[in-house]
């Protein structure tokens, strides 16, 4: 019986070689069993842009996209959501791995049922300088001069943003890094939805509420380091592993 897969957060990096024996282990692993599987934004640490794709500077990142592309090969059905870190995965990255890209939210018939899919930075509302990055970093017009500088400048100015915004974490609230209840009951209303799966806050666990008299579910992958993290779904249920 074919399942789904989901998974959020590898945040590869060539400077951590384990992840990617990890992510290598992990496409054998479901290959045989997959029916689909969505990555749900921040597979990579920092994407500068598919040019690099076939240029020196993609080198490293070649097993990861082969490996994609050999599961796609196979039947398996791949989806993308973009995340914080790699919202310049575009058309070419999908060419290079056979692979589909979705918008921000997406709603998926997952074997009968309305599933609403998403990265899931855009529910935590309560970060508002968060969010005003993120509305900045997404307009074309900031990607387009981004992308006109050399892959290495890109590098270099990726480094800095990220450094800057860890040390900016650091103070911040925890509380304030989470997601809003509020916004997660807007999306799933809006979307009529039972169950909302994402990742980003790299907090694994499955919330279950009530919402307009009807029980829900909110499942959320945890992030990629000694071990794998991902939702596996099957007709029946899904189910967490992290």
């Amino acid at each position: 019986m074919k399942k789904t897969w989901f998974i959020s957060d590898l945040h590869l990096d060539p400077s951590r070689p384990g992840l990617f024996k990890l992510f290598e282990k992990f496409i054998h692993r479901i290959q045989a069993e997959a029916d689909a599987l969505y990555i749900l934004g921040d597979l990579f640490e920092f994407w500068v842009g598919d040019d690099i794709i076939d240029l020196p500077a993609g080198k490293p990142f070649l097993p990861i996209i082969n490996q994609l592309k050999e599961l796609s090969d196979s039947g398996v059905k791949i989806f993308f959501v973009q995340g914080n870190r790699d919202f310049l995965v575009q058309d070419r990255f999908m060419q290079a791995t056979g692979a589909t890209l979705l918008p921000d939210h997406s709603v998926v018939d997952l074997y009968g049922k309305r599933v609403l899919i998403m990265h899931g930075d855009t529910l935590c509302t309560d970060d508002r300088a968060y969010q005003v990055m993120r509305a900045l970093f997404r307009m074309k017009l900031i990607q387009t001069l981004y992308l006109m500088l050399s892959p290495q400048r890109r590098s270099k100015k990726a480094d800095s943003v990220r450094g800057k915004t860890q040390e900016i974490t650091k103070n911040k609230n925890t509380k304030i890094l989470d997601v809003n209840q509020q916004a997660v009951e807007k999306v799933m209303r809006e979307n009529d939805v039972s169950l909302l799966i994402h990742g980003h806050t790299h907090r694994p666990a499955v919330h279950q509420f009530d919402l307009d008299g009807k029980p829900v579910k909110r499942m959320v992958l945890g992030d990629w380091g000694e071990k794998d993290s991902f939702v596996e779904c099957g007709p029946e249920a899904c189910e967490l592993h992290f």
